[in-house]
């Protein structure tokens, strides 16, 4: 190949990869936000979008001059890091987001003046420019992110999009020979990079089918280029004697049709699996299994067992036959004397894995809830409740009947005594809470006067939903605490909750700045409150951002029945709606 294609060379294959990518993680990425209906990721969305607009636009611009799709193109790199900042501050720090900005906006301003200052070389001056503008402002933002002691993948993240930036910049002559492996490693390099950014907060299924389907793509892409190579030595095929594009193409055609290949062998095996051996769906089976709650332990297994028995068409007992082999979950011979496949194996040990990580999941359960009742009991028992509202009948008696007020704080006071003290932290409707949280708003109140407004907007169907108590009033005390009572200003606290398919979203608002930076989104109170939502639902369902000038605190429960809401968490019905 001629020496002063090889630059030319090492763009197809750049872009080429870039272009697929970005695709791949973008179409997943939209479905997955089709399936679990997510809200907020449009920065994630938006970013995929740009990095494979730049990436298409780029391999474009190699079959066409055109000043528009150029543009097009400078314009997605340009904005591209700047949305990367902005996701991996997660919409924080204002001021740094909107530096970055305004670099991307000005690097676009200067794309799109090129024609008219045509003698400037300002293409690869502004992508200079952008890089020297982004090192100082991920450089701030990874000095942020090490102050906030956030987690080590997001520092490193930061790190990357510092060279994502500094790979804009050509630092040789495309024209030069030598040139090729730089382009190569140091200007391509913003490909993976870029997509370490991206993949930051996607730690569920898409992640794993993203790394699956790339490592199919990049183990076909290998072989295809060492068939390549040893077809050149042979003598057989020289690639070398064919311009870059027919290369690529060539390198291209020969990857997908390996890995359709990979894909249709799969599909055959499957399919002679069900068709000759009379084997079922293996992936539904385990979905079922998923999908058993786990109330008690013997009737899980014996009902796991069972599914496992019918799909095999096996006996069950209670030990192997002699001289069989021991078979995992008590199965015997299977029906018409049908042997056991290495598959039909496999698939046992890995249902038996499932079994015991729900039994294990299911006893950790039940230890902390028998903890966290402990924990309640032992404060219930440091104050006797008799004292508590024999005092406060005292109190109640001593002031005058025209001071409503005083002696509605103090009937407020003793309902808010009362629900604290009532019971060992179960599930109750939320409308029962609501009584606690408006009687605590309105001692509020009076210490506070016309500088508390509040607001509930909550549903009818909203109301009956069932959540462990002292779920919403430590969110509402701390927006009180922390959004209105330090300023010398009005402040509003917000409370809604909606039904959204078969979850509620249940949310505190309020007008001030934030969390502390040294405290972040922690605290005794919302410590307190994710513990309980993880004991009687499975997981941590609390969630703390900035929307649209207010703090929110948020957190989603089932909007089921009470028979059914302390099914399995690990059962994977619904998923929740509003994050």
């Amino acid at each position: 190949m001629n020496p002063a294609a090889q630059p030319l060379l090492a763009n197809w294959i750049g872009y080429t990869a870039g272009t697929v990518v970005f695709g791949i993680f973008l179409v997943l990425v939209l479905k997955d936000l089709a399936a679990r209906g997510l809200r907020g990721a449009w920065r994630t969305v938006a970013a995929a979008a740009l990095a494979f607009l730049w990436n298409a636009g780029a391999l474009a611009n190699l079959f066409v001059d055109s000043f528009p799709l150029r543009l097009v193109t400078s314009a997605a790199l340009s904005l591209l890091p700047a949305l990367l900042l902005d996701l991996l501050m997660e919409g924080k720090t204002r001021r740094l987001i909107l530096a970055a900005y305004a670099v991307s906006g000005l690097s676009v301003l200067l794309h799109a003046l090129e024609p008219f200052l045509s003698g400037l070389s300002l293409h690869h001056r502004t992508l200079q420019w952008t890089a020297i503008g982004f090192a100082p402002l991920t450089v701030a933002a990874l000095l942020r992110l090490r102050r906030q002691r956030t987690p080590a993948r997001r520092a490193g993240a930061a790190m990357a999009l510092l060279l994502f930036a500094l790979s804009f910049a050509h630092l040789h002559s495309q024209d030069a020979p030598h040139a090729w492996p730089v382009e190569l490693l140091v200007h391509h390099a913003g490909i993976p990079l870029a997509l370490w950014v991206l993949m930051q907060d996607y730690r569920f299924l898409l992640l794993d089918a993203f790394l699956r389907f790339l490592a199919n793509i990049l183990l076909a892409a290998g072989f295809a280029w060492a068939g390549a190579l040893l077809a050149a030595a042979t003598g057989w095929f020289d690639y070398r004697t064919l311009p870059p594009s027919r290369v690529v193409l060539l390198g291209v055609c020969v990857t997908l049709a390996l890995v359709a290949f990979s894909a249709l062998r799969g599909a055959v095996q499957r399919l002679l699996t069900r068709l000759v051996f009379r084997r079922g769906d293996a992936e539904a089976l385990l979905e079922r299994i998923r999908r058993v709650p786990v109330r008690d332990e013997t009737e899980f297994e014996e009902a796991a067992r069972a599914e496992i028995a019918a799909f095999f068409h096996a006996e069950r007992q209670a030990a192997a036959q002699a001289g069989a082999p021991a078979l995992p979950l008590g199965l015997g011979r299977r029906a018409g004397g049908r042997p056991y496949l290495s598959e039909d194996l496999a698939l046992l040990r890995k249902l038996e894995t499932l079994v015991n990580e729900r039994l294990e999941y299911h006893r950790e359960q039940r230890l902390r809830e028998l903890v966290s009742q402990a924990e309640l009991r032992a404060l219930q028992a440091r104050i006797h409740p008799h004292f508590l509202f024999n005092a406060l009948n005292a109190l109640y008696g001593s002031i005058p009947r025209e001071a409503k007020a005083a002696r509605r704080a103090v009937l407020h006071l003793a309902e808010i005594f009362r629900y604290l003290l009532k019971g060992a932290g179960g599930l109750i409707p939320l409308e029962k809470e609501l009584e606690i949280v408006e009687a605590y708003l309105e001692i509020e109140f009076l210490r506070l006067g016309e500088r508390l407004k509040w607001k509930l907007d909550v549903s009818p169907e909203a109301r009956a939903v069932l959540i462990p108590v002292l779920s919403l009033q430590p969110l509402v005390e701390n927006a009180v605490r922390h959004g209105v009572a330090p300023f010398d200003w009005p402040g509003e606290v917000r409370i809604s909750a909606h039904a959204c398919g078969d979850q509620c979203e249940i949310s505190v608002r309020d007008t001030g700045p934030g969390f502390p930076e040294d405290r972040g989104a922690q605290g005794i109170g919302l410590e307190n409150v994710r513990r309980r939502l993880a004991l009687h639902f499975g997981e941590p369902r609390l969630s703390a951002r900035r929307e649209e000038g207010f703090t929110v605190v948020s957190f989603t429960v089932p909007a089921a029945s009470p028979a059914t809401v302390n099914a399995d968490p690990a059962s994977g019905e619904g998923e929740p709606c509003g994050f």
